[in-house]
């Protein structure tokens, strides 16, 4: 016969599902359950919870946002010009073309 398994709950997920109490609660709480806490690791966990969330909003965020110059013809036509004479070269022409307009506006 099976020993029937012991289910422990992770200190983390512990931690987050008592987010809204006071550090010290959630380590009384944690001990009455069986878990060893400190409130310097509640704050670590929190802490590290709240980047992650940041984290992963920006990058939904970037994924979600166009690209202005990739999308117009011009922004898409200078990007491949970068990319197959290499960026260095580009920036060298679009200088030679600035200072040539330049000059021509100067008369």
């Amino acid at each position: 016969m099976a020993k029937p398994q012991k289910t422990t709950q992770n200190k983390t997920d512990f931690i987050l599902e008592h987010g809204d109490l006071p550090a010290k609660e959630i380590v009384a709480k944690g001990k009455a359950a069986g878990l060893e806490l400190t409130e310097k690791y509640v704050y670590t966990i929190r802490s590290v919870a709240r980047a992650r969330k940041v984290r992963d909003e920006h990058r939904a965020a970037a994924k979600t946002a166009p690209n202005a110059a990739a999308s117009s013809g011009v922004g898409a036509l200078l990007l491949a010009v970068a990319a197959e004479v290499g960026l260095g070269r580009a920036i060298e022409l679009l200088e030679g073309e600035r200072r040539r307009v330049n000059a021509m506006l100067k008369g």
